[in-house]
């Protein structure tokens, strides 16, 4: 009723699947932000598997095709690009009125004036900017009178292991490339852990796995000459893998805050960040990697080499979040439930930053819903005359 057919999971994420149903691991189908039918006019994906690079014909959701263009149609919308912003204005009453910005082809600065700012500048640019908000009522940043903007910073941790899958080698490979990324998910499930000596917990992605194209494992297996070459034919289509996304609990020092000596050509100060993994997220990472090799040993996998414990550099996830987050206490977060600053009551943050945890998914429809849920707030309280 609500939702678009998923794609159908492709040759390896099967074998993977079936291989997790042997030993207790649900791994279901995943909807992506892609259209799996025409719907409003739009085509559906052709499954060409390079969404990454953008899609000529809108199938893939993005903000120019979604948000922006129809809002423009509207003739409600200007957009302003080329503007660095630097902060947010502020009038006697310590409200906001607008926001600073300079013009990046000229150079020049300029002001827009506002009855409302809404900030979505994703969680590192929202929360430099919200910092350098600085004036006689909020000389930490606006908003900021409690000290909670820029810290919580929390994200995921990652690693990825890859084998082959003995029902796949050898042989030809699929017209399977698919919405690009995959077509299953390993949802976080209730006892994930057996000694459970963590809070929370970690799911599982799976890119580009099984009977596809490309041989950039080639450089992981061994040999030279003529027998390299039939090693890396033998392997070929069969390579699976598994990309686990661990929570990271928010700490309070964990955190941005901005370069008082380093500054961009503006001469806005940079943002610095701080970020570091603690015991919890440790422990969590020895399970994920118990369960993914668990998973590619029932698969029967001929796993590449790993090194157990290692995950990518931080921050490589890209889903960040917390710096500006919201609750009930204005004490402990900065927004309320519908992403209004607690200080500043015409001041909206609606991207990652509102985040309380940056959990163990991928974020975009999450922070889709809940600003639509601060706009139409938003909206009704303009009509009522609050703000």
């Amino acid at each position: 009723k609500f939702h678009l057919p998923p794609p159908a999971p492709r040759c390896g994420e099967q074998l993977l699947r079936k291989a997790g149903r042997g030993i207790g691991i649900n791994i279901t189908n995943v909807r992506r932000a892609v259209l799996t039918k025409e719907h409003n006019g739009k085509a559906p994906c052709h499954y060409c598997g390079a969404c990454g690079k953008g899609c000529d014909f809108g199938a893939f959701f993005n903000a120019t095709d979604y948000l922006l263009e129809p809002a423009a149609m509207t003739g409600k919308l200007t957009i302003r690009d080329n503007s660095v912003v630097s902060h947010v204005t502020v009038n006697d009453k310590g409200m906001a009125d607008g926001v600073h910005f300079y013009d990046r082809v000229t150079g020049q600065p300029e002001e827009v004036k506002a009855r409302i700012v809404v900030m979505a500048a994703s969680c590192v640019d929202s929360t430099r900017i919200l910092l350098n908000s600085k004036s006689s009522r909020h000389p930490n940043g606006i908003g900021n009178a409690n000290d909670v903007i820029g810290r919580y910073l929390c994200e995921q941790v990652r690693f990825h292991i890859y084998g082959f899958v003995p029902e796949l080698m050898g042989k030809k490979t699929q017209n399977d490339d698919g919405i690009g990324g995959e077509h299953i998910y390993m949802p976080r499930w209730k006892g994930q852990s057996k000694s459970r000596k963590y809070l929370r917990g970690y799911g599982s992605q799976f890119w580009n796995t099984g009977a596809q194209p490309g041989v950039a494992y080639a450089k992981q297996l061994p040999g030279f000459g003529a027998g390299f070459k039939e090693n890396v034919r033998r392997h070929f289509p069969a390579l699976v893998a598994m990309h686990p996304y661990g929570e990271v609990l928010p700490y309070a020092d964990n955190r941005i805050t901005l370069d008082a000596k380093k500054k961009d050509k503006w001469g806005i100060p940079l943002p610095v960040i701080d970020y570091k993994i603690k015991e919890n997220e440790r422990a969590m990472i020895e399970d994920m990697y118990d369960t993914a090799l668990e998973l590619m040993t029932a698969a029967k996998a001929e796993i590449l080499p790993y090194q157990r414990g290692w995950i990518d550099r931080l921050g490589s996830a890209i889903h960040e979040h917390g710096t500006c987050r919201m609750g009930a206490d204005p004490k402990r977060s900065a927004l309320n439930a519908y992403n209004q600053s607690h200080e500043v009551k015409n001041l909206f943050v609606v991207d990652g930053s509102s985040f309380t945890t940056a959990s163990e998914k991928n974020p975009t429809l999450t922070i889709l819903a809940l600003a639509w849920r601060a706009t139409d707030y938003l909206a009704a309280e303009m009509k009522k005359q609050n703000l």
